[in-house]
Order: structure tokens, then sequence, then C-alpha cells
């Protein structure tokens, strides 16, 4: 396993193809809706180190 292997990523598809199923057009999601989107994820993904703990004590029992 690489040093800095990436764990999770979250791209401008990903927003778009939430979107969608949302019924929301492409083309709605401009540069400053995605801006927003990403202020909103970081502050979602706050206490990140919470869910990554539940997630390896989930694993490790599994």
């Amino acid at each position: 396993m690489a040093d800095k292997e990436t764990i999770f990523v979250l791209s401008r598809e990903d927003v778009i193809g939430c979107a969608q199923e949302m019924g929301i057009p492409e083309e709605a999601i401009t540069d400053d809706v995605l801006a927003q989107v990403k202020k909103g994820v970081e502050w979602g993904l706050e206490c990140w180190s919470e869910v990554v703990k539940e997630a390896i004590n989930i694993a490790l029992k599994g």
C-alpha cells in the first residue's frame, strides 16, 4: 500500500450525479454552486475521524 494512498474523493461529476438524482440539471451546477457544496461537505465532515474510527471498529469485528 502506498504511503499517501487516497481514501476518499468527491469529484465534480459526483456532485452532478447527486444533482441529477434530485432532478436538477447539470447546467445548474455552476462553479459558485460547487464552491458552496465544497464548504458544506467540509463542514459536514468536520468530525471525519470519528467516522473513520467507527468504520475501523466495524471492519475489525467483521
